[in-house]
């Protein structure tokens, strides 16, 4: 009896540092551009502190840079900047960009290449529900 009560016990315990080991790696996908347009898809994700968000560059030439709520179109100095990602039309797997989320804070994201952070093209982790979001 005591073998059995020991045993399950001990399951319990593994499985919930698994699952909890499991979710501090979850990867969230972004399309960069693409058929949908001068857009990220989707346009903000919830992440927890662990996770990584994988940009996915599709057609054109696009940038995944690290901007403010403040200055949207603007890098932010001392963030991350993909660089520009040239892709072609008939290119199947584009390259990747991918950031750590290290905390609860927002981080905004916006095209560097000519006109596309002014036509729209953002993307937030963690933005607020109300305030300083870019939602309408």
């Amino acid at each position: 009896m005591l073998f059995n009560f020991i045993l399950t016990a001990s399951l319990a315990i593994l499985s919930s540092a698994l699952f909890a080991e499991a979710r501090k790696h979850k990867t969230h996908d972004v399309i960069v551009g693409g058929a949908a347009g001068l857009v990220y898809t989707p346009n903000q994700v919830h992440a927890e502190p662990g996770d990584k968000v994988k940009f996915h560059f599709q057609f054109k030439n696009h940038t995944v840079t690290q901007s403010s709520f403040d200055e949207p179109c603007e890098p932010l100095k001392g963030g991350f900047d993909s660089g520009f990602m040239p892709v072609g039309m008939d290119v199947k797997k584009g390259p990747t960009f991918t950031i750590k989320v290290k905390d609860y804070d927002p981080i905004w994201v916006h095209c560097e290449q000519v006109d596309h952070c002014p036509s729209g093209m953002v993307f937030a982790v963690n933005a607020p529900k109300k305030g300083n979001t870019f939602k309408k």
